[in-house]
């Protein structure tokens, strides 16, 4: 009889482990080839789109790596929105 196969307990050797960075570095890469919004147009649609992702995590249909990868999306948005202007968080 064969021994099973053991199950896996996290993140498999071969995969770095994942961080906000890589996720906003992900967001950045998939937004390629479209322009980003105005920080004036982000400012105005940013609450709507904070209420969608609250709305999704209290309706539990995002799980955790789902709600890292919109808040970075979001980050990566606003550290790129045309004309914006400040310090840059990372």
């Amino acid at each position: 009889m064969e021994d099973p196969t053991p199950y896996h307990t996290g993140a498999a050797a071969s995969e770095p482990p994942l961080t906000t960075e890589a996720l906003i570095a992900k967001a950045h890469a998939n937004h390629q080839g479209n322009p980003y919004e105005t920080g004036e147009q982000l400012l105005t649609r940013l609450p709507g789109r904070l209420r969608a992702l609250a709305d999704q995590v209290l309706g539990g249909k995002m799980n955790a790596g789902d709600v890292a990868y919109a808040v970075a999306a979001l980050i990566d948005m606003v550290e790129n929105a045309p004309g914006a202007t400040g310090p840059r968080w990372h």
